[in-house]
Parts: structure tokens; sequence; C-alpha cells
């Protein structure tokens, strides 16, 4: 049976992979919704809206009356000019939630076979940006002070769902790694253009955090697949699942790894705020985008913000596990994992493929 999957916030992080992945079923029709255009070529319907403004919700049914769509995977997501800061910002928290309901609000009133919805959240739900919590994290867990606008859009979408038909599945996973540019939370090309503009200034590559620490990881491709599972599973239906990848990495036994990925040699560590002291090396990228022949993109572009490589490797912090348990989701039926490594090099080489980064 064909089902249509509307995926919102599809170039980022998360919806990039959630792209990839339906694209490649062939029994999926897919509409896409993201404020920018894709740079790539893509079967979707593409929808360019801003999701924030006061005609979303029209726009939505509008562009979607004939469409018959069955799921939608929800991974759009607002952030304020200073990331990290925004998070516990009301503004954040209200755009999140309009953002939400246009989405559902606007497909509800066009789809009435609609069948499920999948949110993506993330460990700020058990308040990782506020310090250590209980661990391992469980879903029945009591919540964190807000301002955190996880908790309205979870509240707003268990209310407005009862007595429909349709059910939600609400994704916790730990920090996401995936392909997508432009991103201010995707680590990735934060991490490979810094090796990059370090291999081209002559310098080694030095690890610029704080003290080790055991990290846990949220492939994005992995959550494609959780959304699919949870799409047609009676054990998600009106349910929060913790996924993660299954183990854990250390940053500074990953960096000799990266080194090699980048043909560069293994400096010694060498703490300082990323998001203080990049920002300024855009005139060299833009000498590297010429020279190896890379996507005419920006600094800016490439990596919106340095303030989650600062936070991911832990500068200035206490060594502060943030650690979930995922045996809720296993026993509910999905029992995907994936090696973090791999993944973390894995994305960097696609990006390298794609002519984001330099070989």
């Amino acid at each position: 049976m064909k089902k249509t999957i509307l995926i919102a916030g599809a170039l980022g992080t998360v919806g990039r992979s959630a792209l990839a992945h339906f694209e490649a079923l062939p029994d999926w029709d897919i509409i896409a919704i993201s404020r920018r255009k894709p740079d790539f070529d893509t079967r979707a319907q593409w929808l360019s809206i801003d999701l924030a403004a006061g005609d979303a919700r029209q726009r939505i049914q509008d562009a979607t009356g004939t469409a018959a769509i069955t799921h939608v995977f929800y991974s759009a997501l607002f952030e304020m000019d200073n990331v990290v800061a925004g998070w516990t910002q009301w503004q954040h928290v209200d755009t999140n939630l309009t953002m939400l309901r246009a989405v559902i609000e606007g497909v509800e009133a066009v789809a009435p076979g609609l069948r499920h919805v999948t949110i993506v959240h993330g460990a700020k739900h058990y308040g990782a940006h506020l310090g250590p919590f209980r661990m391992p994290a469980r879903e029945s867990d009591p919540r964190a002070m807000p301002p955190n606008f996880y908790y309205p859009q979870q509240d707003w979408i268990a209310q407005h769902q009862q007595g429909k038909p349709w059910a939600w599945t609400v994704l916790i996973p730990q920090v996401i790694f995936g392909e997508a540019v432009g991103s201010p939370l995707n680590i990735v090309p934060a991490l490979g253009a810094f090796a990059a503009v370090s291999r081209e200034l002559g310098m080694p590559l030095r690890f610029p955090g704080g003290a080790a620490r055991a990290n846990e990881a949220t492939d994005a491709r992995l959550i494609a697949q959780a959304a699919q599972w949870a799409g047609d599973s009676p054990a998600a239906r009106n349910q929060l699942f913790n996924l993660a990848n299954g183990d854990v990495y250390v940053w500074e036994m990953l960096w000799p790894k990266i080194a090699r990925q980048f043909n560069m040699e293994l400096g010694y560590p060498q703490p300082f705020s990323l998001a203080r002291v990049m920002p300024a090396n855009g005139r060299i990228w833009d000498q590297m985008v010429s020279k190896y022949g890379l996507r005419p993109l920006s600094w800016q572009q490439i990596v919106p913000s340095w303030q989650m490589a600062d936070f991911l490797f832990g500068y200035g912090q206490r060594p502060n596990g943030h650690h979930m348990s995922t045996i809720k989701i296993r026993k509910a039926g999905f029992h995907e994992c994936q090696d973090s490594e791999e993944m973390i090099l894995d994305h960097l080489a696609t990006l390298q493929r794609l002519r984001y980064l330099p070989t």
C-alpha cells in the first residue's frame, strides 16, 4: 500500500537523513518542507515554507490538499542567534510550538488518512543543557526546569491527538550526527572544517575541548529507521523513546583517526573556544573553496555557529556524562544500533565526497 510522508525540516541534520531513507523506499511518496531549497537532486515534492510565518498552516493546506499524507516526520527547529543561550528563552519555546502546530493542523485539515506523527527531540528533555542529570536517564524521569520547548510540544500533541485515529511518537536521541550543512547543531561540518583549516595553515590537529569523558551519540540515519518502525508499530503508539547508537566514544580516542582521515599530523591538545576564534577564519575558507573546487558555500553557510562544537567538545566544562537508557525502545521492538566512531568518520567522508569539505 502506497504511503506518503511529510518531512518537516528536510534540510536539517535529521531531516536530510530521513529524506534519503524514505527516498530509497519505492512504496513511499515524499513531501519535504524547508525554508531553503535543496542543492541536490530529490524526488520529493518540495515546499519552501517558513514554518514560523503566520501563513504557514494555510500554505501547507494549499500545497498538500491532494497528497493523501499518511505520516509526518517532524524535525523542524528554530534556533536563536545565540544558540546555547537560546535554549532557555521563552521565545525559543513559543516559536517552536507555533511551528509544530502549523504543520500538524495544516496536514490534519487535508489528510483524513493520517496515521502517525513522529517528533524528534533530544537530551535537553532531561536537562542536558543545564548540567548533570540522573543516569541513565529514563523516559519516566521527571522533567527539568523550563523554559524547554520539548515539553509544550509534547503536551500539545498528546492533548491534540486525543480521540483521533492517528498516533504520535516522540524520539529522544542523544547528540545527533548527520550529513547536513547549514545546521547550527550538527557537529560534523564544524569538525571537518576545523580540521581542514588547521591543515591548510600547516598546523597539526589539536583537540580544543575539555577533560576526557565518555559520550553517547545518535546517528541521524538511525533516527530515520526508528521513524519508519514507529510509524507502523502498535508498541510505539503515543510513546516517548530514548534512542542512541548503543555505545560510547571519547573524543581524544577518535582524534588520531580524524587526523588520518584528513592526512594531517596529530598535535597536543590545546583547549580554546572555537566560537571565539573560528568565525574570523572565513577568508581562509574562501581561498580553500577555490583551491579545492568545493561547493561555493560561505564560511557561515558551512558552520552557522561554533557554539555547539564548544559544548560537545566540553570546552570550559566539567567532565559530566549525559547517558540515557534505551531499554524501552528495544523492548518495544526496535533493535538497530551503530558504531559511533565509524559513524563520525563515515559522515566526514560523505561531506568530503560531496565536496563540502576537502579530502
